[in-house]
């Protein structure tokens, strides 16, 4: 009797998506917004059915020793910030204006313990800071849906990749000042806008 082996097609589901361009699993609210189709394809080994390991974004950035314990503890705090604002954003679309100035308020609250992570690049520095010092310049006074909207992407695009060139981080800082944040010191802004009142 002849046993010839039956091949099974197998096709996966991830009940995560996958970080475009990378293969790699993206945590809570930092998740693209479509998967590519060959994302969908089986990952296994030569000769078994295995998955592949996947490695976490947290896993995937390499560091310095003296750096590594604050480059994880902001991709966690920049996960619960990217959350926070996401739930900001959605009371403020609909008219919940106190959840979201009480979302907004706990994400404000996280800014500081983000500054002190700063040694993971002048870029990332940059980015905190300038959020830091809008959430100062506006006295609070609660942010639109559009401030909530920006300063949300650029943190999620900040949780994907914390290495960010000085020169992105100041293109991000012109978007929040595009959209009406203030992110200079606060004698800074005093002062210009003194000078303003003198011409």
């Amino acid at each position: 009797m002849d046993v010839t082996p039956i091949e099974i097609p197998s096709k996966i589901s991830h009940s995560q998506p996958f970080v475009p361009d990378t293969g790699f699993k993206a945590l809570p609210g930092t998740e693209s917004s479509s998967t590519p189709p060959e994302e969908e394809e089986h990952r296994s080994t030569v000769g078994s059915l295995a998955l592949a390991p996947v490695i976490e974004i947290d896993k995937l950035y390499s560091a310095p020793e003296e750096s590594k314990s604050q480059l994880i503890t902001a991709l966690g705090l920049l996960a619960d910030s990217v959350e926070l604002l996401a739930q900001a954003r959605i009371a403020a679309q609909k008219s919940r204006l106190m959840d979201a100035d009480r979302y907004t308020q706990r994400f404000e609250a996280i800014l500081p313990a983000l500054f002190r992570c700063r040694k993971i690049g002048d870029g990332y520095a940059v980015v905190i800071n300038s959020l830091h010092f809008a959430a100062i310049n506006k006295r609070g006074e609660p942010l639109n849906l559009n401030q909530l909207t920006t300063a949300w992407r650029i943190l999620r695009e900040l949780r994907n990749k914390p290495f960010v060139e000085f020169e992105q981080a100041l293109e991000y800082v012109e978007e929040f000042e595009a959209c009406g944040l203030r992110v200079d010191p606060p004698i800074v802004s005093e002062l210009l806008e003194h000078l303003e009142h003198e011409q």
